[in-house]
């Protein structure tokens, strides 16, 4: 990993807990974060500089929660990895299912989505707002986890120390 020490943007501390290869040119990197005394896990799609090979650029793939809420994402991850494939119909783009909603205030959620492109089998991260009595997703994608680094994002997810002041 490379960027492990603390960075301090705007107000928001961040710390690097570690990256998880996606493809050739990208990584899933799980952070811990500290805005105003609270504490957020951000994971987030980096992607390595056509300049230097060794810098990570962060998408706007991803997601950032409190960390109230980490032991449900894992919970949710892990029900998805263990729901039945999803099989993409013929001349589709994509299919996917819902795995679960948390809820993380009144008004939103995160939905947990299990599907299947392409190339590739995927879990889906996404936040959703209510909107006339129905959850419509956030303009902002969320995270689409590979099937192939699923376990890899779990683990790293259940090591970060709970309530770690950065």
């Amino acid at each position: 990993m490379k960027d492990t020490e603390i960075k301090e943007s705007q107000d928001i501390k961040t710390e690097a807990v570690c990256d998880i290869p996606r493809s050739e040119n990208e990584v899933y990197r799980i952070a811990r974060k500290e805005y105003k005394d609270r504490h957020f896990v951000d994971l987030r799609i980096f992607f390595k500089s056509k300049d230097d090979g060794d810098r990570l650029i962060p998408s706007h793939k991803g997601i950032w929660i409190e960390e109230a809420y980490r032991q449900e994402l894992i919970a949710g991850l892990v029900k998805a990895r263990n729901a039945s494939p999803v099989t993409k119909p013929e001349g589709e783009g994509f299919n996917s299912v819902a795995v679960c909603d948390i809820p993380v205030s009144e008004n939103e959620i995160l939905r947990i989505s299990k599907g299947s492109g392409s190339k590739n089998a995927f879990v889906d991260v996404r936040r959703f707002f209510e909107k006339d009595g129905k959850f419509v997703p956030y303009k902002r994608k969320g995270v689409s986890i590979t099937e192939s680094s699923l376990d890899d994002v779990i683990t790293g997810l259940m090591g970060m120390e709970p309530g770690r002041s950065s």
